[in-house]
């Protein structure tokens, strides 16, 4: 790989949180271990009040693009999850302390 591609990786990495909603979410899949559709949706209400159902649909597809976060269907309802092996490198982008924050308002 190129240092220009080695470069757009890292900022690409980056710019996926620099979004609050979507620092958010994949806090929330985080520290949740899996999430409903509807439990998203929930909780950023509780949050940041309403939510667009295209918006979260966006931010999810966003999520799962970069490498993030995978949706598994379970009896028939999809869940989201975060990628295992991608749980150390989000802790260090959005920060062990907006887990906690998150984990604790959950």
């Amino acid at each position: 790989m190129t240092l220009e591609n080695l470069i757009a990786q890292a900022s690409k990495k980056c710019e996926i949180f620099a979004n609050p909603l979507r620092s958010f979410i994949a806090a929330f899949i985080a520290v949740k271990e899996e999430a409903t559709w509807s439990e998203l949706k929930d909780a950023i209400e509780k949050w940041a009040e309403h939510v667009n159902p295209n918006t979260l649909s966006f931010h999810l597809g966003e999520l799962a693009d970069a490498g993030f976060i995978t949706k598994v269907d379970i009896r028939g309802q999809p869940r989201y999850r975060i990628v295992n092996t991608q749980l150390p490198e989000l802790k260090r982008l959005i920060g062990e302390d907006l887990l906690k924050a998150v984990k604790e308002n959950a």
